[in-house]
């Protein structure tokens, strides 16, 4: 309790259980305008810290002695009369011998408010209130006496409410009650330029003993009653009579029969009521608001009806926050099935009224999170659609938290439905709820529901799939997220469907910045280049583009690379091997070898080096001179012919003298070892120049291996590491 609270307390002689506000309204003793006995505050029951309005009169002021009993009488019949429809609720009367405190459930007067409300929204205030006036009037036998604008008051459901019993007197009571009480009432209306009815003005009080006697009374409120409705829908208080009697058919009311100045053709608050009912009351809105009064009665598509017309009309947000969401929360809660889409009608109805309610509104954790989480668990695919189409426009307010916890287990699920609506729409939330699941559940769960979606046979699915990656890829682990897209936009490259393709070029090129320039050089360009001869010219021209992209980037990364030492050597390799070759030609080798013969010694001696000398002319001829026994011409395994597993041996082959071809940086042997032991010249450049021939430095010779083994994890179906 507060200071204010504690102090008016001790003034008082008695603590009271609320804490007071701000002032609503002040009393005729602190503001010459007002004609309200009460001082009104803003106030807070300590016991639960409910708003409430407290209603204080000062007992003591010398200036309210002589209206004690007005305030009496109001207590009075305020009690009596509170259960009816659009009376004020009492909380609380607490009654000292120096003030009286009348708690009420917590409202504001019309007046303050009146300004901010459309006409088409007043037609339904002015529903309740001659709901009210009639309940007052005929139910509970009573003449209000001033249901002017002062005395009405919107509570937070932003109902439209009557108060001010000071002059309510009932009709069928032969007391003479009412001779003191509207002894008072001139001075608090008409000496206020306020408009009393003219029976009164001429006859006073007597009139509820002459022509306003018994039930014919009531049509004294009706008079006050007009002269309201004539401020609310004007914005300006009557002058004069005649003001209201020229407003035949204001806004579509009949004021003038409600404040017609002869009391015979004055119609009554319930006259005035039915009638509207088959005219100027007649909409879906007012015809829903009198149905929720008794909803509990009504069945599930009755309710749902009633739900449709109020949150669809005219109504106050205040009214659909406070009265009709907690309601539909608590119809859906007991629903246990989708029978004619009503459980999918109640989620969009909850969503529309969230829509038109303010954004600091309580309503939305109060009533629609609790359904729509539920919502996820139901197995009914016209939900499902529902909430995923919602999903977009409420994510911003559903923390992280929530989502990775009552959102994302059971929003995947819809990736195996067999319904392609569920799947689309499931494929289509995860760009809403990327940011905000956790990583593991991005790049383990997500993904593999994805590389699933992508051998869909749905090709527009497919073709969103890809599109989804291409979205998500941001977040994606930097370790897996380069096999990942490789594998997946190149198998896309490789689907039937040309948005699929198209799809997948795009995803090269919107994801080139996640490609190092060693991998765009190894991987991506042999993935991306099916496409530039794709059947489709558009997906030629893309991908194009993306490869100039792509070029641009690897030829920016290579300008910034530095020369090195081993530049100046390969320049004098390629050279040098150029002439190799050149003395390695048939041309050559066939004038070196008719040389060597033209020059023979034909003596006894030499007899024997001709015989060596055709000996190893008859090994060149010979295939099992030339080719190692394992060597197979039709083995291809390697794809260039060389026997790969002969790595240790001699690189001289061991029935002839030449290197062997297949390790070209060892040293070439020439074809004499030496002037002493053969007799073969060259003709015009020796290839004993070209002995112990190294290309680049000499280095150790290691074995190439140019057979590659497919591995345990390689599936093609996959995307990477295991994908």
């Amino acid at each position: 309790m507060n200071f204010l609270a504690k102090t008016l307390g001790t003034l008082t002689g008695i603590s009271i259980p609320y804490t007071f506000g701000s002032v609503i309204q002040p009393s005729h003793i602190d503001s010459a305008s007002s004609s309200s006995l009460w001082t009104i505050h803003h106030g807070t029951s300590d016991k639960d810290s409910r708003p409430v309005t407290i209603f204080e009169f000062d007992v003591k002021h010398p200036a309210n002695s002589r209206y004690f009993s007005l305030v009496q009488n109001a207590i009075k019949k305020h009690r009596a009369l509170a259960l009816l429809p659009g009376v004020l609720s009492i909380v609380e009367v607490i009654e000292t011998d120096k003030t009286i405190y009348l708690i009420t459930e917590h409202a504001i007067p019309l007046s303050q408010l009146l300004s901010n409300y459309p006409k088409r929204m007043k037609l339904l205030g002015i529903y309740q209130l001659s709901v009210a006036l009639k309940y007052i009037n005929i139910e509970g036998s009573c003449i209000h006496g001033n249901p002017r604008l002062e005395n009405i008051y919107v509570t937070d459901s932003y109902e439209w409410k009557l108060s001010g019993f000071e002059f309510t007197i009932n009709y069928k009571d032969n007391s003479s009650d009412y001779l003191s009480l509207y002894s008072f009432y001139t001075s608090l209306t008409s000496a206020r330029g306020m408009i009393v009815p003219p029976e009164f003005e001429n006859s006073g009080s007597e009139i509820f003993q002459g022509v306003g006697k018994g039930v014919k009374g009531i049509k004294f409120d009706s008079y006050i009653y007009g002269l309201t409705l004539y401020q609310i829908l004007t914005g300006k208080a009557a002058s004069v009579s005649a003001d209201v009697s020229r407003a035949v058919n204001l806004e579509g009311l009949p004021i003038s029969k409600l404040a017609a100045p002869s009391i015979g053709l004055r119609v009554t608050s319930e006259q005035f009521l039915n009638n509207g009912d088959i005219s100027y009351f007649a909409n879906d809105e007012i015809n829903a608001y009198a149905q929720f009064g008794k909803i509990s009665l009504l069945n599930s598509t009755q309710k749902l009806e009633v739900y449709k017309a109020l949150i669809t009309g005219n109504v106050p947000s205040g009214f659909l926050e406070v009265k009709v969401l907690p309601d539909i929360m608590n119809t859906f809660n007991t629903i246990k099935s989708n029978d004619n889409n009503i459980q999918t009608t109640l989620i969009y109805l909850l969503f529309l009224a969230y829509s038109n309610l303010a954004e600091d509104s309580k309503a939305f954790d109060q009533f629609f999170k609790p359904v729509y989480f539920s919502s996820f668990t139901i197995a009914d695919r016209a939900v499902r659609t529902i909430i995923l189409k919602i999903l977009p426009k409420v994510i911003d307010k559903i923390s992280k938290y929530e989502v990775q916890d009552k959102i994302y287990p059971n929003l995947v699920t819809g990736f195996a439905d067999i319904d392609i609506t569920v799947r689309t729409e499931t494929l289509l939330s995860i760009s809403y709820i990327m940011d905000k699941i956790t990583d593991r559940q991005l790049n383990n769960d997500l993904l593999r529901y994805l590389a699933k979606l992508q051998a869909d046979s749905n090709p527009q699915l497919r073709a969103n799939t890809v599109i989804c990656l291409t979205h998500i890829s941001s977040k994606m682990q930097s370790s897996t997220r380069t096999g990942v897209l490789i594998t997946a936009f190149g198998k896309a490259l490789r689907d039937p469907d040309h948005v699929t393709r198209l799809c997948a070029v795009k995803g090269f090129e919107i994801s080139i910045d996640f490609f190092p320039p060693e991998i765009c050089c190894s991987k991506v360009l042999s993935a991306l280049s099916p496409a530039l001869l794709d059947d489709s010219s558009i997906i030629r021209q893309h991908a194009e583009n993306a490869f100039e992209l792509y070029m641009k980037k690897i030829r920016d990364a290579a300008s910034k690379l530095q020369k090195t030492e081993d530049d100046d050597h390969i320049l004098v390799d390629v050279d040098n091997l150029n002439n190799l070759m050149n003395n390695l030609s048939l041309e050559n080798l066939g004038q070196g070898l008719i040389s060597s013969i033209s020059d023979l010694d034909t003596s006894s001696q030499s007899q024997s080096n001709i015989n060596n000398s055709l000996n190893l002319q008859n090994g060149l001829t010979s295939k099992d001179n030339l080719v190692d026994d394992s060597f197979d011409l039709d083995d291809n395994e390697d794809g260039w012919g060389f026997d790969d597993e002969d790595t240790n041996s001699d690189f001289v082959s061991k029935s002839n003298n030449f290197g062997s071809v297949g390790k070209p940086k060892e040293t070439f042997k020439s074809f004499s070892a030496s002037k002493s032991k053969t007799s073969f010249t060259t003709t015009s450049k020796s290839i004993e120049a070209n002995k112990n021939l190294v290309l680049g430095k000499k280095k150790t010779v290691t074995k190439l291996n140019l057979t590659v083994e497919p591995t345990a994890d390689d599936n093609d179906d996959g995307w990477g590491g295991g994908w």
